[in-house]
């Protein structure tokens, strides 16, 4: 990513709706899914995310993280077991794991198929792999080529990547649903604008008011993705299970 995308990430964590959203949507999706603890919890390029050290309620996590400062900010900063680390030929782990997750880590990667042959190899047959992706490729905007997206993902993209590794899809669903209007006019009035030669990272943190109201329309979106699957969105969460 953009150097300036990741200075800001661990203080949008900790703020932006969306980001807390999101570590909601996906504790909540580890509670129903996740083999009994205490597990062994690998997660792939995910040192910017809290949801790193929230996931220690489930066992032992180890996070791989490709930018050098990061990994070491995190490991200082939030007691975690960081170790620099890439897809798919530099992974400094050894044995199986109950649980791996890719939160937004897919996008990044020219070619899927080593990376996710390499994900293979690391999860224990019945065991879990979650993935989060950015949705809809009508979404495409300048904030995808500042943190180096290569491609946004459709439910009919994702789901052979993820199969073709040997993996069994339990769940496929958009998030971000009941946000999308808004999500698509952003980036429509992106688009519009023209994209900038070099973009930098422009998410910030709503006025309070507004961070709160946005962050209870994704806590009922929450609610609602315990019983359904959401027909759109602006991202995708896979829960599947290693064949």
């Amino acid at each position: 990513m953009d150097r300036s995308a990741y200075d800001k990430l661990f203080e949008l964590e900790k703020r932006h709706f969306w980001r807390i959203g999101r570590r909601h949507v996906i504790l909540d999706v580890l509670e129903r899914w996740a083999p009994q603890g205490p597990l062994r919890i690998l997660d792939v390029g995910g040192a910017c995310s809290l949801i790193s050290q929230e996931m220690t309620r489930f066992g032992e996590v180890t996070v791989v993280e490709p930018d050098l400062p990061t990994a070491e900010f995190a490991a200082r900063e939030l007691g975690l077991d960081v170790r620099p680390g890439s897809l798919p030929d530099d992974l400094p782990v050894e044995g199986l794991f109950d649980v791996v997750t890719l939160f937004d880590v897919l996008e990044h990667i020219d070619d899927e198929a080593p990376a996710m042959a390499a994900v293979a190899r690391l999860v224990r047959p019945g065991g879990l792999l979650l993935v989060t992706v950015p949705a809809l490729p009508i979404l495409w905007s300048d904030h995808d080529v500042s943190v180096h997206h290569r491609r946004r993902y459709t439910k009919a993209t994702l789901r052979p990547v993820l199969e073709r590794a040997g993996f069994r899809l339990e769940r496929l669903s958009y998030h971000t649903c009941l946000l999308f209007p808004l999500v698509f006019a952003q980036r429509v009035a992106s688009r519009l604008r023209g994209l900038k030669a070099k973009p930098e990272y422009d998410v910030r943190v709503p006025a309070a008011p507004l961070n709160q109201a946005l962050l209870t329309v994704m806590e009922a979106e929450r609610r609602l993705l315990r019983r359904v699957d959401l027909p759109i969105g602006s991202s995708l969460v896979a829960v599947a299970f290693r064949e």
